[in-house]
């Protein structure tokens, strides 16, 4: 499946939880850098590894909705939008791909993968998954 998504694409597979594992598995046979993230669904408030935040070009590695969405490109944002928004409404594995742009210079294809966990025993709902990109890509940003 990642190996054909394009910028501003993304898939959302309700009830199928084991979905991000196979697509997981194919960034491990690539050279990508993996970062894990997760959001709390109380607060909104996402929560980003260093490079991940950084090729996003945020200031901090918390941020809520509207600083992650404007981190992508404008033609990316509803893709985006509407695949988190499907998965907060039930259990679902998606993933998306857009363009990345702390600045016009340092462009990056960043894959997100994740799932929503839902009416978990400890009340705790929240989206998590990982963050991936080429590690060439990574090496031309720093």
């Amino acid at each position: 499946m990642l190996r054909y998504m394009t910028p501003g694409s993304g898939a959302i597979q309700s009830g199928q939880l084991d979905a991000d594992t196979t697509w997981m598995r194919h960034l491990d046979e690539r050279d990508y850098l993996v970062e894990p993230w997760h959001c709390d669904l109380a607060s909104g408030v996402f929560h980003l590894g260093q490079q991940t935040a950084s090729l996003l070009g945020l200031p901090a590695r918390s941020c809520g909705i509207v600083d992650f969405t404007r981190a992508y490109d404008r033609k990316d944002r509803t893709t985006i939008l509407n695949i988190l928004e499907q998965a907060t409404a039930s259990p679902s594995s998606f993933c998306f791909t857009a363009m990345a742009r702390a600045s016009t210079l340092n462009a990056a294809q960043l894959f997100c993968i994740g799932r929503s966990v839902l009416d978990a025993p400890s009340g705790e709902e929240r989206l998590q998954g990982i963050f991936a990109v080429r590690r060439e890509r990574v090496v031309l940003c720093a």
